[in-house]
């Protein structure tokens, strides 16, 4: 970790790429700029690969106000060390401007991050693309660019179960910010698993961008493997997102078609054991030290991994799933503007 000296520049590292973002936004508007940058930023990634850290994670607190059963933050013990100061995460950032690290995308995630708005408001800068995973307890601050992932289980009854008294309430009223971009995460389970078109439905109409799912991915050192579903189980629930997503909700359910097809039994195996996000993502705890292979650390049963980033990861290295990626991306643009 570097010094603070005196007269140093602090924040973003300056660049010509910067230069140019910000007179294309002056012509044609930020929204079309963010949306060429993308493509421009995807096309390198397919040319010349993905840079090493070009997509990862921070834990910027281990401090949480709720304690839901499935949490894996909880297989690790950080009590023993403080957590990193605002000042000494920042001055963290400023190391890794004097290496090649891409500043590309960045999860900001815990505990609960939003504890810790005033350091998110301060890291974010400094990346291309920010994504803030919350419990939606605390109220969203008005941050427009960045993309907010609200945990939810179900229904209210399943929701608080697993999580606490009257979360659901609160996340029902913190959600309601159509000016936002937010999407609402379902981790599904052994408990919840039948609550998927129910949770579908009751967030249609909310003024989300969409849903997005993953599978409980069992913890060494918790005691809750009694909600992994098993294999069969899991590609019925895999079968039954898929039918969802092609007959019934479309993009409204965020997760393309192949990379749930990649989740099922017959073909996550290939997927875990060469894991492309555990090779190029970088992934920080509280205190600051690189925490492996992710942001789940070592105690996760990879082989039996429910996260969608490996499989997502996975699936663009196909060349076409890139552009219909883009071509979403753009459709949803499009929607959004002529809704208003």
């Amino acid at each position: 970790m570097i010094n603070t000296v005196e007269n140093k520049q602090f924040g973003p590292k300056r660049t010509f790429r910067d230069k140019v973002f910000d007179y294309s936004c002056e012509k044609i508007g930020k929204e079309r700029t963010k949306f060429f940058f993308k493509l421009y930023d995807l096309t390198g990634f397919d040319l010349f690969g993905k840079p090493i850290g070009a997509i990862g994670a921070i834990d910027i607190t281990s401090r949480c106000n709720l304690r839901c059963k499935h949490c894996y933050f909880y297989a690790h013990d950080y009590e023993g060390s403080p957590e990193l100061s605002d000042d000494e995460w920042i001055e963290k950032l400023e190391s890794l401007k004097e290496t090649d690290f891409p500043f590309y995308q960045c999860s900001w995630i815990g505990g609960e991050p939003l504890l810790r708005k005033e350091l998110i408001e301060r890291g974010m800068k400094y990346f291309r693309s920010n994504l803030v995973a919350t419990n939606g307890t605390i109220e969203l601050p008005h941050w427009p660019d960045v993309n907010f992932y609200i945990s939810v289980d179900g229904r209210k009854e399943m929701h608080d179960a697993i999580r606490g008294k009257d979360c659901h309430d609160k996340i029902k009223k913190h959600a309601n910010r159509p000016e936002l971009k937010i999407l609402v995460s379902m981790v599904i389970n052994k408990m919840n698993y039948q609550d998927i078109e129910y949770f579908i439905k009751e967030w249609k109409d909310v003024g989300v961008r969409g849903c997005l799912f993953q599978i409980y991915t069992p913890v060494k050192g918790l005691k809750n493997d009694d909600l992994w579903p098993g294999w069969e189980l899991r590609d019925e629930i895999l079968g039954t997102l898929l039918r969802l997503k092609e007959e019934k909700y479309g993009d409204f359910i965020g997760v393309p078609s192949i990379v749930l097809k990649l989740m099922k039994s017959d073909k996550c195996k290939e997927v875990t054991r060469n894991c492309v996000f555990k090779q190029v993502s970088f992934c920080l705890d509280p205190q600051g030290q690189i925490k492996k292979p992710c942001m789940m650390g070592p105690q996760a049963d990879c082989l039996r991994c429910g996260c969608v980033l490996p499989f997502h990861m996975w699936a663009l290295e196909d060349r076409w799933l890139m552009m219909r990626e883009l071509l979403m991306s753009l459709r949803r643009k499009m929607g959004r503007k002529v809704l208003r």
